[in-house]
């Protein structure tokens, strides 16, 4: 008999009362919160998902400086002014667009010596202040109060300069990225208009501006640095000095309009938003936005801070997307050119971050925006050929990894949200993942994307693995017949994380070569793994650990596996990445691929782990504080987490799974206020040690183990009951052993390993014979001298000359490829400079192994030396002559890889003895992009046994170089010589 696990309680009514009286825009949010550490966060003033994020920017630069990406760092000292986008906690800065800054002086010639904009002012955290649509700030240079707030496509300033003081504005188009071309244009007395294109992450950025100002405006004569000639049409001008006479100790109101379509609809979104003078009126209706929004939930209890963390969070998770039409429905397309939709169209979608618990949420919150998002991604594969990766202003920026964005369209669909033309969306959905693009060309072909074939491999192929799951899903949801083919092709592609699982480690590895890629450390960050490593990525794509039944020795495998990720050295190994933050363990809260991690303890048998983990991510990583967030907000994906985890449910598996996993609840009391008007409420009953049956007014279904609740029954209304330990079931009421099968890829039974085959050897290549072995199902041929013969699965055999070992064992996907080489007459390689791990290539022999690399550094071909020369000594075995001898080398400046300063050839006949000749470089250090090059040098006729490079490193990162002063690398991939 089926115990029930928690109290479900109908509760059909309006949301709680008391939100309604309770102000969590102006009491509860701090902005501040994410702005310090590396939240990137800004603290300026928007309304929910608006075009206009005005704020103050410290950072003149974010391109070189990580930190600044948001335009504004906690520590920093000193404000450039005010600008109008910003990003909410992105790793890649952008936007910071049309600067404005009040100064009390027309600044002159001298003040532009220095390298810093003579319009910055230093001011104070004592004198700054911000909650949700408002931010101030006293400027300490020129003595001004400054007051921001928003609508949607309009942001308001309020100055106020000291009685009898100069009240001078500027206007700033060349503030942070690469001005592609920009106008201002006064046309009269208190309106200008204008233009900024730039280039920065959106390659093609187009805003468009309208200011109005509440007094007259006369523009400064004095000549500013990089403006035109006098001869130039005048309205070319991208920065501007306007004069507003002397103060008469009344406010300055500046309304700046914005559109991504021209300057009449930056107009009319001014005079739709905000046609009075009235900041007041507009701070007020900007509180009472975010109130509407920050009310649909309602939490009681817990402490002051837990409370403004909750709202806060809530509050990050409405910053984006951003809303992108105009007020009369105008965008801008994919296409470059300007369309009309009768929805809001958004921008801004960061979906390798927000799949995973922001659109969930938005799910629950908001339905009919969730619909606007999937009708925005519709739009994108009309106007550009594909569903959006990381669409940013009209642009797509190819950013991260995956099609995620399949699975925001996939759980929108099968949790009822039908606001979009489901089949339309199928049809996108199929066509992004079938595009032509290197890796995914890869993926189809052999089930898997190899290290030869892409960087980012083993991620891509596990993330396009999951979102294939959910385009299956969904096929299958929509119960259409014609769709049988595409369920069964994508279940299939769902499967491709088995290729590349190691039973022998437990880990998704990456292939190489037919095998795996040598020289495997789970704690190494490398370019196999997207910003992570192969702990952070054990255990995606989640769905194959959700079985709802599975046997008791699975669930102890994957118990195992989960306490050894949590209990491991915090240390990574390899490169460094910013990213990897908030460690418990290998766990890194700090960056997405984790986040669902502490979940699985459900599947484990173990849901009080999942309770104790919860509630110490949240207690330890997140804080009222600028430093309150671990890692990059990703434009509210992390506090997304915390928001939905404080409510204590978490979705593991958006688009192919609509359950929320019952995790800790943090407050006693918790309301949803469910769009249908219904409510769901959370409560925790200190008092209570086991629960009634289940109300037999709750019809819906309830699982055993793990604790569960659908998406249906938030929708339908009700509540969950949990005692003082978070407990969401009755005392002894979890389950022994169950039936039914784990993934059977977690079976370490090497001969029958689902999936492809792995090739296993020492080496690519050898000198006498090489022992290979191939594990798993299929029909194995070698190729070797121009014959075929046959070879076994799980019975070693021997090569003695070079070979392709075939193994085809699919007959959806390609055979599995391996190369060897024999190297003739006994060539061997002495080599003295110590490669970094993660850029081994084929190992100690990579120099001499014949494989070449392209221009890509991450692809494995590569061998790559860190802060020293490359020494290595090439034995041919036999006295020889020689014609030239050589080095392979690469250079990525963008990566701190350059061509070695010289390179010296060396030779001998006995080693002891030696002669040389020098090869110098010749290609400057600032050539942008992958290259590469071989450097020969002559030796026509010279005898040697022995042939010696050293490659000098080039030194130190430039000056000029965004990593000025940095350690940089020597990249090489064969040494090159030819004998007669």
């Amino acid at each position: 008999m089926r115990l029930p696990l928690f109290l479900v309680l109908p509760l059909v009514c309006s949301a709680a009362s008391s939100s309604a009286q309770v102000n969590h825009a102006l009491n509860d949010v701090n902005p501040f919160i994410g702005t310090g550490g590396h939240g990137h966060t800004f603290p300026g003033a928007c309304v929910p998902n608006g075009l206009v994020q005005l704020s103050p920017d410290t950072r003149p630069d974010g391109y070189m400086d990580w930190d600044g990406c948001g335009g504004y760092h906690y520590s920093d000292s000193v404000i450039h002014g005010f600008s109008h986008t910003h990003l909410s906690g992105t790793g890649v800065a952008d936007l910071c667009d049309v600067l404005l800054m009040p100064m009390d002086h027309n600044p002159g010639p001298k003040e532009f010596e220095n390298d810093r904009d003579p319009w910055l002012s230093a001011y104070s955290h004592t004198n700054e202040h911000a909650n949700a649509g408002y931010y101030s700030v006293y400027l300490d240079g020129p003595a001004v109060d400054v007051e921001l707030t928003a609508t949607r496509r309009v942001g308001v300033h309020r100055y106020r300069w000291p009685k009898d003081k100069d009240q001078v504005l500027v206007l700033d188009l060349k503030h942070r990225d690469k001005l592609l071309g920009g106008s201002i244009l006064q046309v009269s007395d208190n309106e200008i208009v204008g233009e900024r294109r730039s280039d920065s992450w959106a390659k093609d950025q187009r805003l468009y501006f309208c200011i109005r100002v509440n007094k007259p405006m006369f523009p400064s004569v004095t000549p500013l640095p990089g403006d035109p000639p006098p001869s130039r049409t005048p309205g070319q001008k991208t920065t501007q000095i306007f004069q507003l006479g002397k103060s008469d100790g009344s406010p300055v109101i500046v309304k700046v309009g914005i559109s991504a379509v021209s300057v009449e609809g930056a107009r009319k979104n001014l005079e739709a938003e905000v046609p009075a003078d009235d900041f007041d009126a507009v701070r007020q209706q900007a509180e009472s936005d975010w109130n509407a929004k920050l009310s649909k939930i309602d939490v009681a209890g817990g402490t002051r801070e837990q409370q403004r963390i909750f709202y806060t969070a809530l509050y990050h998770c409405y910053v984006a997307p951003y809303i992108f039409n105009d007020v009369d429905g105008s965008y801008r397309g994919m296409d470059g050119k300007v369309h009309h939709a009768d929805h809001n169209v958004y921008t801004v979608f960061s979906l390798w971050d927000t799949f995973r618990a922001l659109h969930p949420l938005m799910t629950i919150l908001e339905p009919e925006m969730t619909s606007d998002f999937i009708k925005t991604f519709l739009l994108h594969y009309q106007q550009g050929g594909k569903l959006p990766v990381w669409e940013l202003w009209g642009n797509e920026t190819n950013c991260m990894i995956g099609y995620h964005s399949v699975s925001v369209i996939a759980d929108a669909y099968m949790k009822g949200i039908r606001g979009f033309d489901a089949k339309s969306a199928m049809a996108a959905m199929i066509a992004s993942a079938d595009r032509d693009e290197p890796g995914l060309n890869a993926y189809r072909k052999n089930g898997f994307i190899s290290g030869e074939d892409e960087s980012d491999d083993v991620s891509k192929t596990l993330e396009y693995a999951y979102d294939d799951a959910c385009i299956a899903a969904m096929a299958n949801d929509m119960g259409d017949s014609t769709l049988t083919s595409i369920v069964e092709r994508f279940e299939r592609r769902a499967r491709a994380h088995q290729h590349l699982y190691d039973p022998s480690t437990g880990f998704f590895r990456a292939r190489r070569n037919g095998g795996f890629a040598p020289n495997f450390d789970p704690f190494e960050v490398n370019f196999h793994y997207t910003e992570a490593n192969a702990w952070q990525y054990s255990l995606f794509p989640p769905q194959p650990y959700m079985s709802e039944y599975v046997t008791e020795s699975d669930r102890s495998r994957l118990r195992t596996h989960l306490d050894k990720l949590f209990a491991a050295e915090t240390s990574t190994s390899g490169r460094e990445q910013a990213d990897i933050t908030g460690l418990i363990g290998q766990y890194a809260h700090g960056n997405e691929p984790s986040h669902h991690m502490a979940y699985l303890y459900q599947y484990a048998g173990e849901p009080h782990r999942t309770r104790e983990l919860v509630k110490r991510i949240m207690d330890e990583f997140y804080h009222d504080d600028p430093d309150g967030l671990i890692g990059n907000e990703d434009c509210g994906q992390m506090s997304a987490w915390y928001v939905m985890s404080a409510l204590g449910l978490y979705q593991i598996a958006p688009g192919v799974d609509q359950r929320y996993e019952l995790g800790y609840p943090l407050f006693p009391k918790a309301t949803i206020a469910m769009p249908s008007g219904s409510t769901w409420t959370i409560e925790v009953d200190t008092t209570a040690t086991s629960y009634p049956s289940r109300s037999s007014a709750y019809s819906g279904p309830y699982y055993r183990h793990p604790a569960q609740v659908l998406h249906s029954a938030l929708l339908r209304g009700g509540g969950l009951t949990f005692n003082a330990q978070r407990e969401p079931f009755a005392k002894g009421g979890g389950p022994s052993v169950l039936d039914g099968a784990y993934i059977k890829e977690h079976l370490p039974n090497d001969c029958t390993r689902p999936g492809a085959p792995i090739i296993e050897a020492a080496s690519v290549v050898f000198t006498d014979s090489l022992r290979v072995n191939i594990i798993g199902k299929g029909a194995c041929v070698i190729h070797e001298n121009g014959t075929k013969r046959s070879c076994g699965s799980c019975v070693p055999f021997y090569l003695h000359s070079t070979a392709d070992v075939e193994v085809a064992w699919s007959e959806d996907f390609a055979p599995v490829i391996a190369h060897f080489t024999k190297i003739e007459g006994g060539r061997s390689l002495k080599l003295e400079s110590i490669y970094a791990n993660q850029y081994a290539a084929g190992g100690d022999n990579a120099l001499i192994d014949g494989i070449r690399g392209g221009i890509d550094f991450r692809t494995g071909e590569w061998q790559g030396f860190r802060e020293n020369d490359v020494l290595a000594t090439v034995d041919l075995g036999t006295v020889q002559k020689l014609m030239r001898a050589g080095l392979s080398v690469l250079q990525d400046e963008n990566a701190w890889i350059w061509y070695p300063a010289s390179l010296t050839i060396a030779w001998s006949t006995n080693g002891r003895m030696w002669s040389s000749a020098e090869v110098t470089n010749s290609v400057d250090r600032h050539a942008a992009g992958g290259q590469k090059q071989e450097l020969w040098s002559e030796v026509i006729g010279k005898k040697a046994r022995y042939v010696k490079v050293i490659a000098k490193n080039a030194g130190p990162c430039p000056e000029w170089h965004k990593g000025k002063g940095g350690a940089t690398w020597v990249f090489a991939d064969e040494i090159l010589i030819e004998a007669e």
